[in-house]
């Protein structure tokens, strides 16, 4: 009996330590898991945490960018109407807007050895820990795809015009897409996109129904474009032809093309004889600090005569849709400025774009291209001073003049 108790014992004191053992290492196993857990989740927070430090910082480096641009800007045009018209070349001043700018600063490899160690010590004293880089590019020398849906007729044919012709050169100087596109009629794109600008709702060939499921009130919205990337919702402009119109287009256009600031592409765009060579050879021209960029349209063409252009290649010409007027061209100094900042910190990028637009210039141009209205002739007052007097006094109490008070005298 004692001998079977003792064995008894100790089976059951074995079957303890098993247990125990099994439970000490499922014990183990939780901790591990835990703590693992623990572990990801804590680097987990703490990533998404420096992803948003990166992110703020990033913002505010490009933030910061913007900020500079604006303010060589303002020193641009400052400097412009106070040393403009005493300068005999107004493209002197370019340099203060036109030159990229970014942080930390690359010291030029003809900078002394004093001013790059002025530069390293500005960049270790600096509190910034991210980067930026900024450019400033002109908007008055691309075509403005809004133009497209002026009222103005003028500005709608030569927009078309230009448009047709940036087309007509991509096919010549490009073979893939000369070869995708063969046969097909250009013109339809620009009718889509006159559609969705123009505040006419008149649909001239059945252009509503290609939106398809997207026809509704909103779409197209007939009004100009907000953002280039909108270009997108209209039918037809795939990435093919985005990516053509991109560089080339603005919405910020000041009604007309400057010369003086147009890309290669722009100029070929102008004139079907003015080819690679002949854009090249402009903006050559306009660059050289000796000749300084073009003044007027009558400098122009005699430069274009001078490189084999014969005539005025400007004059208004007849094409198959009737009158195409030529291209307005403009000689003035920038005034309308796209600021692109990009911040970096860490693998976090951000992009700050601004437009500086002279509005009351465009506007004044603007108005050179619509219709005038004829002067209404003014009627000869009768009947004396009391009969004149209570004219007056109605016409003063008529809502229409309340906000304009200077008609009220006009008798």
């Amino acid at each position: 009996m004692a001998r079977f108790t003792t064995r008894f014992l100790k089976k059951q004191v074995a079957g303890k330590r098993g247990s125990a053992l099994m439970m000490a290492i499922f014990t183990v196993t939780m901790l591990m898991v835990i703590a693992t857990e623990v572990v990801y989740q804590t680097s987990v927070e703490h990533l998404v945490s420096a992803q948003g430090v990166n992110g703020v910082q990033a913002y505010y480096a490009a933030r910061a960018g913007a900020e500079i641009s604006l303010l060589r800007i303002h020193l641009y045009l400052k400097a412009l109407s106070q040393f403009g018209s005493s300068l005999p070349n107004k493209s002197m001043l370019d340099p203060i807007w036109q030159i990229p700018f970014s942080w930390p600063p690359m010291a030029p490899p003809a900078a002394s050895a004093v001013d790059k160690d002025n530069i390293r010590r500005a960049i270790k004293d600096s509190t910034m820990k991210a980067q930026y880089a900024v450019t400033i590019e002109p908007e008055t020398g691309k075509i403005d795809v809004n133009d497209l849906g002026s009222k103005s007729d003028a500005l709608a044919k030569s927009a078309r015009a230009l448009l047709l012709q940036a087309f007509q050169t991509k096919m010549e100087y490009d073979l893939d897409f000369a070869a995708q596109f063969r046969g097909f009629d250009f013109n339809k794109i620009l009718d889509a996109i006159r559609f969705y600008v123009s505040e006419s709702k008149v649909d001239p060939g059945g252009l509503q129904s290609a939106y398809g499921d997207r026809g509704s009130d909103y779409m197209p919205p007939h009004r100009p474009f907000k953002t280039l990337q909108e270009l997108r919702l209209v039918p037809g402009v795939d990435d093919r032809i985005f990516d053509l119109l991109l560089p080339r287009v603005t919405i910020y256009g000041a009604k007309g093309v400057n010369v003086n600031y147009a890309s290669k592409d722009v100029l070929m765009s102008l004139n079907p004889r003015i080819q690679e060579k002949e854009a090249n050879l402009i903006i050559a021209a306009r660059g050289d600090p000796k000749r300084g960029p073009f003044k007027d349209i009558g400098e122009f063409v005699t430069f274009l005569n001078g490189i084999g252009i014969s005539g005025n290649p400007f004059e208004a010409e007849k094409d198959a849709a009737g009158n195409a007027p030529p291209p307005p061209l403009l000689f003035d100094p920038e005034m309308n400025f796209r600021i692109v900042s990009t911040g970096v910190s860490g693998k976090i990028r951000r992009e700050i774009t601004a437009i500086v637009y002279d509005f009351d210039r465009v506007k004044a141009r603007w108005t050179t291209f619509m219709p005038q209205a004829a002067p209404t002739p003014t009627p000869t007052p009768v009947g004396g001073g009391a009969v004149d007097m209570m004219r007056t006094l109605k016409r003063a109490l008529d809502p229409k003049n309340i906000l304009n008070p200077g008609k009220i005298f006009s008798l």
